[in-house]
């Protein structure tokens, strides 16, 4: 969850640009930021991994606060189309139950984190408007956390199948499916081996040498990897990250994460070159970071590209994160992206907390706020028809997957969960 969208924006991505690298700072993470980059604000949504950092300038004139409003993304989601499938992605920013788990205590305490009624009856209302058929959700305590809001907030949507896994982060948050098709495996990795990946070409970040500052071993938390079934003849690959948070002096562990995923990506790819697979989620990078391009460069493609270009609007109604940033992607394989929609790709817009919101005083959040993070969503049509066929489709990859960056992208002066 930064502050103020399978396999995403590719080339496209950076159509996916909208995923803007917002990134957040959770526990240690708010207390070790370097001073070399651009810090968190003091101010703005919210506690957690992807509280993001505010610019911070020299002769900028102050601008007008805002209150509490929805200032991003769209009023609305977009109908679905008949026979369509509708794919999301959301960081529900410290989803937590009242149950208290005696494996975290202390600093990590999660009854501290104990989800108001307010903002889940805020979460829920966006869920249900988002409508989703899948949706990757990160920043979930627990599996039993899910299961149980699910079924008291969101019990008559159809999330008859649902996944999350303990990827042993300090504050407990993972990754997570809800799905009203069936999820037919689920594996995380948070013991996988990062130091090998393989750094080729320019633009990656220098790895940290002072003392305390090892990056790149392994994942802050690991992606969660899921095949769901949509038919009978269709299964979805879905891999929900959620990047380190952090400023760019966090650069260099993101990159490694990103580069270990799509290690994964082309695995599967070389066993089917047709393969319906998605990486969507919280990458807590810009489209113009290193983090964001690895996935173009890899090929995937971005649901970005597949945004009403009509639209005046084009800057706010395709950020993501309540810093101003886009840092939510998704990315797809050229096989998927060939089933999304055109002009389907939004972002659902709801409250942003307002510029005076300071959760470092122990503030919470106005009535009807449901997280820093806006929904992302894509909708595709299922049909691997000429494949069963054996026939062949022709792919997007090679012309979008070089996409320039959207409108919106901001410097590279801060990164922002």
């Amino acid at each position: 969850m930064s502050l103020p969208l399978v396999l995403v924006l590719s080339g496209c991505m950076l159509g996916a640009s909208f995923l803007g690298a917002a990134q957040s700072a959770t526990g240690s993470e708010r207390t070790t930021k370097s001073t070399s980059v651009t810090q968190q604000g003091s101010t703005g949504p919210r506690r957690g991994d992807d509280a993001q950092a505010a610019p911070q300038g020299g002769d900028q004139k102050p601008k007008a606060k805002r209150p509490p409003g929805v200032y991003y993304g769209f009023k609305e989601a977009p109908a679905k189309k008949a026979g369509t499938v509708r794919l999301a992605a959301y960081n529900v920013e410290n989803l937590f139950d009242g149950e208290d788990d005696p494996a975290l205590s202390g600093e990590e305490d999660d009854l501290k984190e104990r989800t108001s009624e307010d903002r889940l009856q805020a979460l829920a209302k966006a869920i249900r408007a988002l409508d989703a058929d899948i949706l990757a959700l990160e920043e979930v305590e627990s599996e039993a956390c899910l299961r149980w809001f699910r079924d008291t907030y969101l019990k008559d949507l159809g999330y008859e199948h649902l996944a999350s896994k303990d990827v042993g982060n300090p504050r407990g948050i993972e990754q997570s499916l809800l799905s009203r098709f069936p999820i037919e495996s689920v594996e995380v990795r948070p013991e996988e081996d990062l130091s090998d990946v393989k750094r080729d070409g320019k633009g990656f970040a220098e790895k940290p040498t002072k003392p305390g500052a090892e990056q790149g071993k392994r994942f802050q938390r690991s992606p969660l990897m899921a095949d769901v079934r949509v038919r009978p003849d269709y299964v979805l690959r879905v891999i929900v990250v959620h990047h380190k948070a952090g400023g760019l002096e966090f650069a260099y562990q993101r990159e490694a994460e990103a580069l270990q995923v799509m290690e994964w990506v082309q695995e599967a790819q070389a066993k089917d070159e047709h393969i319906n697979l998605v990486v969507l989620g919280d990458f807590n990078a810009q489209p113009s970071h290193k983090t964001a391009k690895i996935y173009a460069e890899g090929g995937l493609v971005g649901a970005y590209d597949f945004r009403d270009k009509s639209r005046k609007d084009m800057k706010d109604a395709y950020t993501t994160h309540a810093s101003g940033r886009p840092i939510d992607y998704i990315m797809a394989s050229p096989g998927l992206s060939e089933d999304f929609v055109n002009n389907s790709f939004f972002v659902l817009g709801t409250m942003h907390a307002g510029d005076d919101y300071d959760w470092r005083k122990g503030e919470e959040p106005p009535k009807g706020y449901a997280s820093d993070h806006y929904p992302i969503a894509i909708d595709f049509t299922p049909d691997d028809t000429d494949l069963a066929k054996g026939g062949k489709r022709a792919t997007k990859a090679s012309s979008s997957s070089k996409a320039a960056p959207p409108s919106n992208a901001k410097p590279d002066a801060a990164a922002d969960d």
